[in-house]
């Protein structure tokens, strides 16, 4: 296999493509014969579609755009539609449209449009959408749908009731709230959709109340159904109110012969259990230490469902969700054999025969048909289909490692993988930690796009499920109890370290991100003392920053007193509040981070994100801030997600030290200090040294791409001007090798009063600005050096340059104060390499042919070295290309915008008619401001009309030697002859001993 460095892979599989096939099917259910789900469509504005399995194998989406399937009571939604079959005219579907919350009735097979059941309501903290409905059950023998009423009784989050209720489906509550019709009171702050026993006698149901979250303690309700529709003696069978405070009940079905089988939590797992809805007696099922359910995030879900037999089909598993079948007259469990690795809680059943949602590390999730007469199991559709080849997937390995305490902690690894590069042998992979959202939930090892969108780069993830996830039993749940901000850093950094103590991830280079809850573990992480400089960067989609903002009317009311459980009562507590709030410790964060937040979001609310800018500001810590319109708690539009992967690619671009060419920069707003490349020492090299900064101010930057024949450039003058006929006799050079070249202005002006300048500073900015931002110019050259460059850099418009892309810059000498500008402001590699008006452009042949394959041909010219190439200081280091005239270094030192220091780098530096003092001086003042704090190596050039060399060279040994790092003397670039053109912010190796200076990527794309 080809070697080249981590990160920088090239991959079929693009942000865009990731973000085509984000999000995963949801509320499976039966129609007869025939299955019915929502499903994501990203590229439709993110809305859910309702797609329909006709038996003949025909897939259908019913309900074109804009309509969009998805309920938001609690937020987090619910099972937003039903469905039942009909004698004649096709099955009648219930369901709720997500922009106005009300639910629709639908005919498929009718050719009308759906039409109203519910009524508007403007009232809720939102300014609409008051009215909510979820997890229906269509009753058409009673002309109802009986389902979740969430409505809002004023502008609060809180300002909130939840009650049973039944709708009329001939639609006379479309406009009258009083037609609907209530079964319960409002005594219980949540409630489930109500599910009916066999003989329609019965109804059942699931409540809870504040401050309980729905796996911390629920009760199961049982009530006799009236000859008019209404519900009587209501009971608790199961749960709380029957003395235990600690037991969760997350789901209930109807046996056959009456009785109940419901998932609860009092062994410590959720376990099946038979219940007596007469007497409140309970018997255990199947007893396993394993999960038979979940969480409870969204009303309906659904772990298992019962068969006409009196079978149970149920999910279970420890860390994974296998499928099975249950006999509860034995307890007897059968395994469904198949590939699949994880199956979410959308069972449903139609005569013997199961359906589900599942996938496996390689395929997403597909419904899958199991007839139990048989016992086969097949694919039945939503088929899963490869967007690339597969062998870009990663190959994950669940694996547990030992926390704090020696503690168990479960993640999940997922290394690199690419077909045909690997990474060199000297370099670990960058590793990202994910902690998932909830906290209170789970991540299952399935295949994820947005994941192989890194590891086909050469990036690896670890996905952490942490103390306080579920799938691992109760008592793992609860390691979170009052520790949020603790045990979930605390666990992360364990994975993190132990990926990096076994060689597996490169030290310097580790990273964290998550999304909501996870996104406050990533922020925690960041400013937490338990996760001291371990990671380089974080990835923060939309958080909790504050929690004393949050836990007081911040949050919407499912999770607004979650906290109580998660960190302690604010009452009793204030101070951990504080202390543990990432907003409260800006203090303490220098990695560079990026925040990313939709504006819609009432879970976690930019307020929170823009609180903790503000806390941020004005400390120089590089991060951005992006945002969406239109998002909420959960990206789902193709165009946003395409945007947070690419943007999060470049932060680790960026942060890491390698080029992402393929993706735009984000602009992190002041230059950031990567960590290098940690390295191990290759095969068969004992005792060579392998250099690396431990923080680096040298990135990889976007390469543009290579010159074509045909190509616009530009010739503009930074600096001074230059004789006509010189520059002339370049340009005839560029027009030789096909080049459509534009000569601007200031290339034959004169300063009015400063002769040394070819303009005045906004005369030479203006014509550099326009010749970057012209769509048709493919390069930019300086056309000599001189001096003034430093003078323009103020008057450029480099947001402006930023916006139209990067673009090939060729210079030298006073050029370096552009080169270095490009790097910090634009992030994008340049050349450092001869000009048109200076002499040697066109006179001499090596120099002028060695630019012309740099532009034009990269590839072929990634070795560099000279005849006189030699070690000053022996030795082997990998970094990223910078630097240029030594002097013009020295000087653009604190300026704005400046590069913070060379650490990661490998530094390139000569000048002319400088002598040996003069240089003594220059170096001793990189030296004495940290600027040469952590370079991983020094490249030197030619040091022309600098004095005798011997004497120069005695000044590079005395003030280069002693830094620890490689340092090669005689690469021929900058003002002798020949010159070499060398990339700038390319990862390289310099081997000082071979005399050579290798690229790993060519200079341009």
């Amino acid at each position: 296999m080809t070697t080249a460095p981590y990160g920088t892979w090239p991959s079929p599989l693009t942000a865009a493509l990731a973000a085509s096939h984000d999000g995963r099917p949801e509320y499976l259910d039966a129609v007869g014969d025939e299955v019915w789900w929502t499903a994501p469509r990203p590229r439709e504005a993110g809305r859910r579609a309702l797609v329909r399995l006709r038996p003949d194998g025909a897939e259908e989406s019913v309900l074109p755009p804009p309509w969009n399937v998805r309920s938001r009571v609690i937020e987090y939604g619910g099972r937003p539609w039903a469905g039942v079959p009909r004698p004649a005219g096709g099955p009648l579907i219930v369901f709720v449209h997500f922009a106005d919350q009300r639910l629709y009735a639908y005919e498929p097979d009718g050719g009308g449009d759906p039409r109203p059941l519910t009524p508007l309501s403007a009232t809720g903290p939102d300014g609409g959408g008051g009215l909510r409905w979820c997890d229906p059950v269509l009753l058409p023998e009673r002309g109802e749908v009986w389902c979740v009423l969430e409505e809002f009784t004023g502008p609060a989050p809180t300002d909130v009731r939840r009650v049973l209720a039944a709708v009329p489906l001939d639609g006379s509550a479309a406009a009258d709230r009083a037609a609907v019709r209530e079964l319960t009171d409002d005594r219980h702050r949540f409630v489930t959709g109500p599910r009916l026993s066999p003989d329609g006698r019965q109804a059942a149901w699931i409540a809870w109340d504040h401050p309980r979250m729905p796996w911390d303690g629920t009760e199961l309700r049982v009530a006799d159904v009236t000859g008019d529709g209404r519900l009587a003696g209501v009971t608790t069978v199961l749960g709380a109110q029957t003395g235990s405070e600690a037991e969760s009940v997350a789901q209930a079905e109807w046996l056959p012969d009456g009785t109940l089988v419901a998932a609860t939590d009092r062994s410590g797992w959720w376990n099946l259990h038979r219940v007596d809805p007469a007497t409140a007696v309970t018997s255990a099922l199947c007893p396993l230490p394993e999960e038979f359910a979940g969480a409870l995030w969204k009303v309906g879900l659904r772990w298992f469902a019962v068969l006409g037999s009196g079978l149970v089909a149920t999910l279970h598993g420890t860390g994974g969700a296998r499928l099975g079948v249950l006999d509860p007259a034995t307890g007897e469990l059968a395994d469904v054999p198949g590939p699949w690795s994880s199956w979410s809680a959308a069972l449903a059943v139609a005569g013997e025969r199961v359906f589900g949602l599942a996938a496996s590390p390689v395929t997403g999730s597909e419904v899958v048909e199991l007839d139990t007469a048989t016992g086969h199991a097949r694919v039945a559709g939503n088929a899963h289909a490869d967007a690339v080849d597969p062998a870009y997937l990663p190959e994950p390995v669940s694996r547990t490692f030992t926390g704090p305490g020696g503690r168990e902690v479960h993640a999940h690894v997922y290394p690199p993988r690419h077909p045909e590069l690997t990474g060199p042998e000297d370099e670990l992979p960058p590793y990202v930690i994910w902690a998932h959202g909830g906290p209170t939930g789970h991540v299952p090892l399935v295949l994820d796009l947005e994941i192989a969108y890194f590891t086909s780069r050469g990036i690896g993830v670890a996905e952490v499920n942490y103390g306080g996830s579920t799938g691992y039993g109760r008592a793992y749940r609860e390691r979170l109890r009052e520790q949020w901000g603790v045990v979930d850093v605390e666990d992360c950094a364990a994975v993190a370290r132990a990926l990096a103590d076994e060689g597996t991830a490169d030290p310097a280079r580790l990273a964290i991100r998550g999304g909501s809850a996870g996104g406050w573990t990533t922020a925690a992480s960041l400013t937490s003392p338990l996760a001291d400089g371990l990671y380089a960067c974080g990835t923060v989609i939309y958080p909790i920053l504050d929690l004393a903002g949050w836990a007081t009317d911040e949050t919407h009311d499912f999770e607004s007193r979650y906290l109580e459980s998660l960190v302690g009562p604010l009452a009793e507590v204030p101070e951990r509040y504080h202390d543990r709030s990432p907003v409260h410790h800006a203090d303490r964060i220098t990695a560079p981070f990026l925040l990313l937040q939709g504006l819609d979001d009432v879970i976690c609310p930019p307020v929170q994100c823009e609180r903790f800018l503000e806390a941020v500001a004005g400390r120089g810590v590089p991060h951005a801030y992006l945002t969406f319109e239109g998002e909420g708690h959960g990206f789902r539009r193709a165009d946003t997600l395409t945007r947070a992967l690419e943007a999060e690619l470049s932060l680790y671009a960026q942060t890491f030290g390698f080029a992402a060419p393929d993706v735009p920069v984000v602009d992190l707003g002041a230059p950031v200090a990567p960590a290098a490349a940690g390295t191990a020492a290759p095969a068969g090299a004992a005792g060579a040294a392998v250099h690396s900064g431990a923080a680096a101010s040298a990135v990889a930057l976007t390469r543009p791409r290579r010159l074509r024949a045909g190509d616009r450039v530009a010739v503009v003058a930074p600096s001074g001007g230059f004789p006509r006929k010189e520059l002339d006799t370049g340009v005839d050079v560029l027009r030789g090798w096909g080049l459509d070249v534009v000569v601007y202005p200031s290339a034959y002006g004169a300063h009015d009063r400063l002769s040394y300048l070819a303009a005045d500073d906004a005369a030479r900015a203006r014509d550099f600005e326009r010749a970057w931002c012209d769509p048709e110019v493919a390069a930019v050259f300086s056309g000599r050096g001189g001096y003034g460059a430093h003078r323009m850099l103020d008057h450029v418009d480099w947001a402006a340059l930023r916006a139209a892309g990067p673009k090939v810059y060729v210079g030298f000498s006073d050029a370096t104060a552009l080169h270095e500008a490009v790097a910090t402001r634009l992030g994008v590699a340049t050349l450092h390499g001869p000009m048109p008006a200076w002499p040697p452009f066109a006179g001499d042949d090596a120099t002028r042919e060695h630019l012309r394959r740099t532009l034009f041909e990269p590839a072929a010219v990634q070795r560099l070295t000279s005849p006189g190439a030699r070690a000053l200081v022996p030795g082997r280091a990998r970094g990223v290309t910078l630097g240029g005239c030594v002097s013009l270094l020295a000087a653009g030192l604190g300026g704005p915008g400046a590069r913070a220091g060379a650490a990661g780098g490998l530094l390139l530096i000569e000048d002319v008619e400088e002598e040996d003092y003069r240089l003594d001086r220059i170096l001793t003042q990189l030296r004495r401001t940290g600027w040469l704090t952590g370079v991983a190596g020094v490249v030197c050039g030619t040091w022309a009309d600098c004095g005798p060399y011997e004497d120069v060279r005695a000044v590079l040994a005395d003030r280069l030697g002693d830094l620890g790092v490689p340092v090669l003397e005689g690469l021929d670039f900058g003002h002798g002859v020949p010159a070499l053109t060398v990339p700038l912010g390319v990862p390289a190796v310099l081997d000082a001993d071979a005399g050579t200076l290798t690229l790993d990527t060519p200079g341009l794309a």
